[in-house]
């Protein structure tokens, strides 16, 4: 990993850790959208993220749960593989309808438990019920705009580092 890899890893690392998730998966994720090859073991990671192989562990999980990697064997190789697929971001879109259905089930039983009391106990859940079914409904359609704009969309070169706007 390079010098400029290794500032990318470390700043993924930091901001996801300030939204609720450990620095490692921050840093497993960030390492998993550019490393080459694609798909790397736990002991290339641990190597390559200077990291043990039970803090990868660890961040693999987290990170397999939110839908971001996938683990994969290859016949004869004992050896689990973990890759960011390209299209990852449409598992993780699918995963959050689900959150959000879930949170809007909730929501509305909530919105039901205080219905009786006066407007100002109900405001927070109120709110909080609308912003999920916003959310819940909006959703699927901002995926299907992204994938039908994504899909259709000439493909385009990479930014060489100088077309990128600096730090």
């Amino acid at each position: 990993m390079n010098d400029r890899q290794a500032g990318f890893v470390e700043e993924m690392g930091t901001f996801l850790a300030s939204v609720g998730m450990t620095p490692m998966a921050g840093r497993l994720l960030a390492w998993l959208l550019i490393c080459d090859p694609v798909e790397q073991t736990a002991a290339d990671l641990a190597h390559d993220l200077h990291a043990s192989r039970g803090s990868i562990s660890g961040a693999v999980r987290q990170l397999e749960t939110a839908g971001f990697i996938r683990r994969t064997r290859r016949r004869g190789d004992r050896r689990e593989f973990i890759s960011m697929p390209a299209a990852a971001i449409r598992s993780l879109v699918g995963s959050a309808g689900a959150i959000y259905e879930g949170l809007a089930e909730i929501a509305a039983r909530g919105v039901n438990v205080v219905h009786d009391l006066p407007p100002p106990a109900r405001e927070r859940i109120q709110e909080f019920h609308d912003f999920v079914a916003f959310v819940q409904d909006a959703l699927p359609k901002l995926m299907a705009q992204y994938l039908a704009e994504r899909d259709h969309a000439p493909a385009t070169p990479a930014s060489s580092p100088s077309d990128l706007p600096a730090a």
